[in-house]
């Protein structure tokens, strides 16, 4: 990969046959030296380039015309016009029992994400070149059936899988380890191909075919890591890892995991490096399986699990660091096929590690389930009818919350030109459309008929709301007489709103614990294998509704 230097425009027949004429005229001049290349431009040391864009209509994805390195000679330029796609990233997912952004605050002049359509795909190999065609809007209807029948075939998986562990609740640990292992046998043909399709996808979305166009983060790159350390940075290797989990090719779909954790080991901010010692410090993080999950290392591990979950861990490091090594190493390749080839040379190598890593986690697996989960929060101590209560308010809180995000982004799909967006109405929030003054009558009468179905919509989360309101209140004074009666003459003194704020700080922890439950299934539970882990782990994050990021075309 090669640098952007000034761009060189033909100017057509007539300036290549009266240039010579003029320079047998012309004077003479003294030689100059040529002054070296500007650095490379990254993207976060951005330069002063002249921005030399042709004068053309209007067209969303044309960004400029430049200079491409030839391939027979470095020297000898010829333009070419750039036609940079815009990618978006999946979030990064949070660790097992960390703190959540359980509902969006839409603010003014806040960004929120433009695809939508991208929220149930989160945990998906194929996230971000699918978001390029997606903002592209050019999917035909060959690959939206293809992606159709992919999400139809990981909702029946997933049913599936849910079914068994509901029924092997109550099991004893044994039973229900066995009943899970010979369930995930019956699974693993399916899943595997499941797992195929899914590669087979980014491979299309990325590449392309004869009839379909494809989408390469590269393509919008004119830097590589090492071209100038200078100007290099970590944000530059975050970048190049991030995007070389979805992007280049000859990595298996392991690798692709691997690398998709050590971008969030890169992006994690460097700070005092006493830190991981200072006494109110958090416990380390353990990076475990599947693949970016992660959890709070349980204080007072036995030698034994200590010692596993070291060598577990130093394991994966290791193959982190064979991968960053090949990978910063093959991005300066002149030609795609060396790169390639070294990857999958690579992958061959590491597939029996990284599969013995599985084997790994199954152990600690074994070794962890009978010990208490950090991340678990503690039961407040409240009588039982109350704590009944209490959980079915924050279920349903919970259930008004997603009914409310699901519907404003179906809205916003169905209808991506017109202005969606929550409003306050009587103490709540309600939903509502602003139809596009451009649209035709079809698209009006469409968007009429919506703001119909909204007002019974809006009148019903409403009613929803006020008994929920009703409902808090009738709660906040049981658990002010709850408290009251267990306080003694001795206990008075104590600040009673202070308790009770102690007291609804744990239930806020409850109801966000309610929203890992699968995440914390797909780490711990034994006797699932690891597609299935993967399958419902993947499923996990997306239920977690995270915040979408913006896209870029910028690398």
């Amino acid at each position: 990969m090669k640098h952007f230097r000034s761009p060189v425009r033909p100017l057509g027949a007539l300036v290549f046959i009266t240039l010579p004429l003029l320079g047998l005229f012309a004077a003479p001049t003294t030689p100059t030296t040529e002054s070296p290349p500007a650095t490379a431009a990254y993207t976060n040391q951005p330069q002063n380039v002249p921005d030399h864009s042709p004068n053309v209509p209007y067209q969303p994805f044309y960004e400029r015309s430049g200079s491409f390195p030839s391939a027979f000679h470095n020297d000898v330029r010829y333009s070419a016009p750039i036609w940079r796609s815009v990618f978006f990233f999946p979030p990064v997912p949070p660790q097992l029992g960390g703190p959540l952004v359980l509902f969006r605050n839409y603010q003014l002049g806040q960004p929120e994400s433009v695809l939508p359509q991208l929220k149930s795909h989160v945990g998906e190999p194929f996230y971000a070149p699918l978001s390029a065609h997606l903002h592209r809007e050019d999917l035909s209807k060959k690959r939206l059936q293809r992606l159709d029948a992919y999400t139809a075939s990981r909702t029946t998986l997933l049913a599936e899988l849910r079914v068994q562990l509901v029924a092997t609740r109550d099991a004893d640990p044994s039973t229900r380890r066995q009943a899970l292992t010979a369930f995930a046998a019956q699974q693993a043909p399916r899943l595997i191909a499941h797992e195929a399709e899914a590669e087979a996808i980014r491979e299309n979305l990325v590449n392309g075919s004869f009839f379909h166009a494809g989408a390469d983060w590269n393509d919008n790159r004119t830097w590589a890591l090492g071209d100038d350390l200078r100007y290099e940075s970590r944000a530059d290797e975050f970048k190049v890892f991030r995007a070389s989990a979805f992007f280049t090719a000859g990595l298996s779909p392991a690798q692709r995991r691997l690398l998709r954790e050590l971008a969030i080991e890169l992006d994690d901010p460097l700070g005092d490096p006493t830190a991981s010692v200072d006494l109110d410090a958090p416990r380390p993080v353990v990076f475990f399986s599947p693949e970016t999950a992660r959890f709070e290392r349980p204080a007072n591990l036995s030698p034994e699990i200590a010692a596993r979950l070291d060598a577990y861990r130093d394991a994966k490091s290791a193959l982190k660091t064979e991968l960053r090594a090949v990978i910063y190493r093959q991005d300066r390749a002149y030609f795609g096929f060396t790169r390639t080839n070294a990857l999958r040379a690579l992958a061959e190598k590491q597939a029996p590690a990284l599969a013995a890593l599985e084997t790994q986690a199954e152990e600690i697996r074994g070794l962890l389930a009978p010990l208490p989960r950090p991340s678990r929060p503690t039961t407040p101590a409240v009588p039982l009818e109350l704590n009944r209560r209490i959980g079915v308010y924050l279920r349903e809180k919970q259930d008004l919350q997603r009914t409310l995000i699901d519907k404003l982004a179906a809205i916003k799909s169905d209808f991506p030109t017109h202005r969606v967006e929550f409003i306050r109405q009587r103490g709540g929030y309600a939903i509502e459309i602003i139809t596009n003054r451009r649209a035709s009558r079809g698209e009006i009468a469409k968007v009429d008929a919506l703001k119909t179905q909204l007002v019974t919509f809006n009148a019903e989360q409403a009613r929803r709301l006020t008994a929920l309101a009703s409902e808090k209140d009738r709660i906040q004074s049981d658990l002010t007489a709850a408290v009251k009666a267990r306080l003694g003459p001795a206990d008075h003194s104590l600040d009673l709103d202070l308790l009770l704020k102690s007291f609804a700080d744990q239930f806020s922890r409850q109801e966000a614990w309610q929203r890992f439950r699968d995440y914390d299934t797909a780490l711990f539970e034994p006797g699932l294998s690891p597609e299935q882990r993967r399958l419902l782990f993947a499923d996990a994050i997306a239920q977690l509704d995270l915040p979408l990021p913006r896209g870029s075309r910028d690398p």
